[in-house]
């Protein structure tokens, strides 16, 4: 690992770790331990906790692919490719979710909506729950560093040729 790698890893580290550190105050000054976790997304370290892991992905993803093209392998494997198109599939799950709530209804807010009301209440409420679990913010930062991985690696297979 190079040093700005490293200097990355502390400070999401550190950005964890504060994370970690306001959810054990919040619970130790109320009655119930968990509450600091409760609130976790919610609360202005949550926003910090999120980045800090999307960082340490995009950091630890971008070295394994630089020590596999430092070693002589393939930028790109099959497997990259494999996981870049898997990366679709909650986003696919969204689409299909809102195409099913808008012929059968989706309940929200003391109200039933269908067509284009429900399509579109199904698919803010799905986006909504796997960005609190981080996983369409994982897939959208995976497909952005598997696509600029691509593009350096068809530019320096162009530049071999030439």
């Amino acid at each position: 690992m190079n040093k700005a790698e490293k200097t990355l890893i502390g400070v999401f580290g550190f950005g964890i770790v504060l994370f970690l550190a306001y959810c054990i105050t919040e619970g130790l000054q109320c009655i119930r331990f968990s509450h600091g976790f409760e609130r976790g997304y919610f609360s202005e370290f949550g926003v910090i906790l999120v980045v800090s892991c999307l960082g340490l992905f995009a950091v630890f993803v971008s070295h394994a692919m630089r020590n596999r093209k430092n070693k002589g392998k393939k930028l790109i494997t099959n497997a990259d490719r494999i996981w870049f198109r898997l990366s679709f599939i909650p986003f696919g799950l969204i689409i299909l979710y809102g195409l099913f709530s808008a012929f059968f209804g989706i309940s929200f807010l003391w109200s039933k909506s269908y067509g284009i009301d429900g399509f579109l209440v199904a698919v803010a409420c799905g986006a909504a729950l796997l960005v609190i679990i981080p996983v369409l913010p994982l897939c959208i930062v995976w497909q952005v560093i598997y696509l600029v991985r691509r593009h350096k690696a068809k530019k320096a297979e162009k530049a071999a040729l030439q």
